[in-house]
């Protein structure tokens, strides 16, 4: 797997005990398919209620098509996606799902989601709370995530 930015070879390393791709030049990362929602969590279990998909409703996000071609995919260019308020950038594959980090892009958007956390009111968390309570009765995702998603915004 080739690095988008400076197209030399990704390596396997872990996170986390998560398997990911990183590349031994540039440091960027990339990411399958829900493998940054997965390493989020383990780094930061208070945050494990903001999937990312959720973030990306809630932040202001600007899409435009990217420059970087997928290392999965090799024949698709990824969409950019950057938050005008903290300029995380984030380029995802709508082909596989998988997400590429530059370098220090990760840790953004960690600091971004603590921040936006601490930011939330008691009356936000509650309906939050509702949701995630809801999502434990009708999603089809697993009960134990979404039992640990609630119990995690309960908590806060």
């Amino acid at each position: 797997m080739l690095c988008p930015r400076c197209k030399d070879d990704m390596q396997e390393s872990s996170v986390e005990d998560i398997n990911i791709h990183e590349c031994p030049t540039c440091r960027a990362m990339w990411f399958e398919s829900g493998q940054l929602d997965d390493v989020k969590d383990e780094v930061l279990p208070e945050v494990g209620w903001l999937d990312m998909d959720t973030w990306f409703e809630q932040a202001e996000i600007e899409a435009r098509k990217g420059l970087r071609v997928c290392p999965r995919c090799r024949n698709t260019f990824m969409t950019t996606l950057r938050d005008r308020q903290s300029e995380t950038e984030i380029d995802i594959c709508e082909q596989c799902n998988g997400s590429w980090l530059a370098t220090g892009q990760f840790l953004m958007l960690i600091n971004t989601m603590l921040d936006e956390v601490n930011q939330k009111t008691l009356p936000e968390y509650a309906r939050i709370s509702l949701k995630k309570a809801r999502d434990l009765l009708t999603s089809s995702d697993s009960p134990v995530t979404n039992w640990r998603d609630l119990k995690a915004v309960l908590k806060l």
